[in-house]
């Protein structure tokens, strides 16, 4: 399709190229509802250095691409040279004609100017084959002789979001989830290796895949461990559930629950060791707990301690966010660069605390101090660096992620593998009739942009042609006549010619001689 810029009118089957930075969501939605045939959004090169205000331009704009149903292809480029050069063409030319002075003005620049198409080399996205997603989990088991002793679960999800899935690390959602639970496997590990300091509660990781698509995968994997995996014992005394989610920023920490804790039971005491450690290491504001009741009535979930709370086993989601609705969830500004490497680790460091402090009640008597994980034993920065570039390295959407093939799966398993024992996997498969989720392939296209002169050219082009046709073709229907006519020129010509010697040939008469 022929391309426009932003400020174009006359958008109808054309495609718009324009700057995420400078497109609002209003000028978005009248592009649509002006019957634009599709869309090409420049995304400025170094998203973790961007302005306050292309950030806030580019997070409404994604999230009214992710909340809205269009009938048009949107395709994204990262900026370069080229299609710079060519937003500043077509920001530049407008609509050609409509600046002209008049009609004529506007006709010869109509043929004179040139114009760009775009052509995109992909075949419309299909359903990929395979819809399953998978969630890797592995545990450390307590000290608890023949009776099945308390277990704690610690979950993340390793999936992201953003309006282009090739794009989207999600560094902080859920990056810095998936970093900070490997980095606890590793420290809970060393303890549980030695059995002076093996504790009586079991520990179970869960990476858990689907998180961005209504936690399919949560959901499958409760339902191995519950439902049909009967002789599983995994789940049969949990004390708590705690899921991690964008937990990389240098903001005060939020629990959120979907039923408040009782007192003293194990979810408080736990709340109670976070503000205890927060205060005694760091002197931060307490936890603020956010309560949130499920809405069954709702599509989808807020968070993903709601897939254990409707299976009634205590959950809560600790996260520096504090509401689920935020953009920031979801979009491809979620860099490494964003995630700051102090934060990363100070939230390790507190949960890890609080953590223990529920793993070793004596630890907690007088209040959690927090003084367990130093030294030696601090979580280590270097090792939540290459945890967050294990999770970064390639973008995560559910779409990319699908199948036990998926090399972020292997690598994630391994990962797991190395602290924890009984490694085990657990895909989900949507119903094939009423799926619960879709997911497409061709993430990315290859975009080819011509330089084409515009269709009126081709009109009069056309013209100029018929007519130089039509003028040979008379010439040859009438060759007879014209020859005849050239030939009676030519005969006229030589009889004049013939007459004007003679009369100089003769003068008065007399020959003239020779001498």
């Amino acid at each position: 399709m022929d391309a426009r810029g932003p400020t174009a009118t006359h958008v109808l089957r054309k495609t718009i190229v324009a700057k995420m930075c400078d497109l609002s969501v209003p000028g978005f939605r009248e592009l649509v509802s002006n019957g634009a045939g599709g869309l090409l959004l420049l995304i400025p090169a170094g998203l973790g250095s961007v302005t306050e205000h292309c950030r806030e331009a580019i997070l409404q704009l994604e999230e009214e691409l992710l909340a809205s149903e269009l009938d048009i292809p949107v395709y994204f480029a990262e900026e370069t040279e080229e299609l710079v050069d060519l937003y500043s063409t077509l920001a530049s030319e407008g609509e050609g004609s409509e600046a002209a002075s008049s009609a004529l003005a506007a006709l010869v620049q109509s043929i004179s100017n040139s114009g760009y198409q775009l052509v995109v080399s992909s075949a419309t996205p299909q359903p990929v084959k395979e819809q399953g997603v998978v969630s890797m989990s592995g545990n450390l088991p307590g000290t608890g002789g023949e009776d099945q002793p308390p277990t704690i679960v610690i979950v993340a999800h390793y999936d992201s979001a953003g309006a282009a899935p090739s794009l989207a690390t999600g560094a902080d959602s859920n990056g810095s989830g998936v970093s900070i639970l490997l980095e606890m496997a590793r420290l809970f590990s060393s303890l549980y290796s030695s059995s002076r300091s093996h504790p009586a509660y079991s520990l179970v990781f869960l990476l858990s895949g689907g998180g961005k698509i209504n936690y399919a995968g949560t959901k499958r994997w409760l339902e191995e461990h519950l439902d049909m995996d009967t002789t599983s014992d995994l789940l049969a005394n949990v004390d708590f559930v705690l899921c991690l989610d964008s937990l990389g920023k240098a903001t005060p920490l939020k629990l959120h629950v979907s039923k408040p804790p009782k007192e003293g039971s194990a979810g408080d005491v736990f709340l109670q060791n976070l503000n205890s450690v927060t205060k005694s290491l760091y002197g931060s504001p307490a936890v603020e707990m956010v309560h949130k009741k499920i809405n069954l009535a709702d599509d989808s979930l807020a968070w993903e301690h709601e897939r254990f709370s409707i299976r009634r086993l205590p959950a809560f989601t600790l996260s520096t966010l504090s509401s689920p609705q935020t953009p920031e969830r979801a979009t491809i500004l979620d860099t490494a660069d964003s995630v700051p490497a102090s934060a990363l680790e100070k939230n390790t460091r507190v949960i890890a605390e609080a953590l223990a402090c529920s793993l070793y009640p004596k630890l907690g008597e007088g209040g959690c101090s927090g003084q367990l994980f130093a030294g030696s034993l601090a979580p280590s920065s270097d090792s939540l660096a290459g945890w967050l570039e294990l999770a970064t390295q390639s973008p995560r959407h559910s779409s990319l992620l699908v199948g036990k093939n998926s090399d972020i799966v292997k690598s994630l398993t391994s990962a797991l593998s190395r602290y924890t024992h009984d490694v085990v996997k657990v895909t989900s498969t949507p119903d094939r009739r009423e799926p619960e989720y879709v997911l497409y392939d061709t993430p990315t296209a290859t975009l080819n942009i011509y330089r084409v002169k515009p269709a009126v050219f081709d009109l009069f082009l056309s013209a100029a042609i018929g007519c130089y046709l039509g003028l040979v073709y008379l010439l040859l229907n009438n060759s007879t006549v014209i020859i005849l006519f050239l030939t009676g020129l030519v005969k006229e010509k030589e009889v004049e010619m013939n007459g004007h010697a003679k009369s100089n040939g003769v003068k008065n008469g007399h020959k003239p001689h020779a001498y």
